[in-house]
């Protein structure tokens, strides 16, 4: 399994430790991770970038968000980053756990209403065992990969639906197919 784990770089100095310690636990664990960036930046840096710097950051993130299939967040401190990142992998369809330090919940994630998303309270003793169970159930969240076959022109208004709604294709079929086992009553 693949696991997207990020956070704030302005947290990265107060919950280094812990960073570490997360990222060491999913390996650990035998999953891999999809980025390392929040291991290896410097938050100092990281605010100092090129736009162009900026650009690829972006494109890069994104690309490691979609290839998980499972994305971690330490969420203690607030971030606007990182609440973009969180609704980005949800819109993915990814599911999603936030770690946050005992006693520091972020209380704006609290309002989101999402079968992916599951906030986890941790301390230093029960990190491990947190985690470890939240990857374990979040593997029977994991979406199937299904592919299949369309015409030129389903093909053409899907790229069309993409482009105006700015949302991938899988997404909005998706969201026909969750439309319609609604209306089944399914």
């Amino acid at each position: 399994m693949k696991i997207y784990f990020s956070s704030s770089m302005r947290a990265k100095k107060i919950y280094k430790d812990a960073f570490q310690k997360i990222y060491c636990i999913v390996k650990d664990l035998g999953y891999k991770h999809t980025s390392d960036f929040l291991l290896k930046a410097n938050a100092d840096e990281f605010y100092h970038r090129t736009p162009g710097e900026e650009k690829a950051f972006y494109h890069k993130m994104v690309s490691q968000i979609k290839s998980a299939d499972v994305c971690v967040f330490e969420v203690s401190r607030h971030s606007l980053g990182i609440g973009y990142s969180v609704n980005l992998a949800l819109d993915f369809g990814k599911p999603v756990l936030l770690l946050h330090e005992a006693g520091r919940r972020p209380y704006l994630f609290s309002a989101i209403k999402s079968d992916r998303l599951r906030m986890l309270e941790y301390n230093q003793a029960d990190l491990k065992e947190v985690l470890a169970d939240a990857l374990e159930e979040a593997k029977n969240n994991i979406d199937i990969r299904f592919t299949f076959f369309v015409t030129p022109k389903i093909n053409h208004f899907l790229r069309h639906i993409a482009k105006t709604k700015k949302i991938p294709r899988a997404v909005y079929i998706r969201h026909l197919l969750e439309r319609e086992m609604k209306r089944e009553n399914f």
